[in-house]
């Protein structure tokens, strides 16, 4: 395994799994690995891709966020559909929130920042020599999907000035941004149940409110903390269906 290190500014980016991909099933179409990024020394961010096996044409990127405790590997089932349809799928560990990590929930705060610096480093493989990816990605559309805390990060790359290539986000169970809504319109798509404990769907709510149009809000009627996600769940082929048309229409691969 080879490593390529590429400097951001002042900040590592480190490509750990730089070359041949292993295969994420025993079907072959997708394929996972790891990039070793970092934003700072004290701001690890292992980040997991799932791609196409073999790319073809210009892959749009979706960057997937974790809730309180998660880890990348939880959401495989979701990345790698996605995959499948043609995105490259991004999902990073945000040092102080994921499950090998004492988790600070004040550090979520941090987190769209975090989010911001994979983006550039993935929209980066398009011009790595030697990458399976380079020439093959959609760089000017870029999709954002979290869970939880996670969808309150995705919701937080909305921001004033947030880049154009920017085209839509998912927030899954998530609350309103701490820095809340501005720049250029951009789809977006709330999805909560209303049974839900841990985020109060009246925190889904909220943030619907605050955000500006177009904007999409699914009440999941009896549903409770993102188990809806878990492939084996009775309503996980219609929530995952939903939000991949909502991705589709928006960030289309093409």
């Amino acid at each position: 395994m080879r490593r390529l290190g590429v400097v951001l500014v002042v900040l590592a980016l480190l490509l750990d799994g730089f070359g041949p991909a292993r295969p994420a099933s025993a079907r072959e179409t997708v394929v996972s690995r790891t990039l070793q990024l970092a934003r700072g020394a004290d701001r690890p961010l292992p980040t997991t891709l799932w791609h196409p096996a073999r790319p073809t044409r210009r892959h749009p990127i979706i960057l997937f966020s974790h809730g309180l405790g998660g880890l990348p590997r939880q959401f495989e089932g979701l990345a790698a559909g996605w995959a499948r349809a043609g995105y490259v799928v991004a999902a990073p560990a945000y040092p102080r929130t994921n499950g090998r990590v004492r988790v600070d929930r004040r550090d979520i705060v941090n987190q769209p920042a975090d989010a911001a610096f994979v983006i550039a480093a993935v929209r980066a493989l398009d011009h790595t020599p030697g990458d399976v990816l380079a020439g093959h990605l959609d760089v000017d559309r870029v999709a954002a999907v979290g869970f939880s805390a996670g969808g309150t990060t995705t919701l937080g790359l909305f921001g004033p000035g947030h880049a154009a290539f920017l085209r839509a986000g998912v927030s899954i169970s998530g609350r309103r941004p701490p820095g809340g809504f501005g720049g250029l319109p951009a789809p977006l798509l709330l999805v909560h149940g209303d049974g839900d404990r841990v985020v109060p769907i009246r925190a889904g709510r909220q943030a619907y409110a605050m955000a500006p149009s177009p904007k999409q809000f699914v009440t999941l009627h009896g549903a409770r903390h993102g188990e809806f996600l878990r492939p084996g769940d009775a309503r996980y082929a219609r929530v995952s269906g939903q939000i991949l048309a909502f991705l589709t229409a928006h960030v289309p691969v093409v």
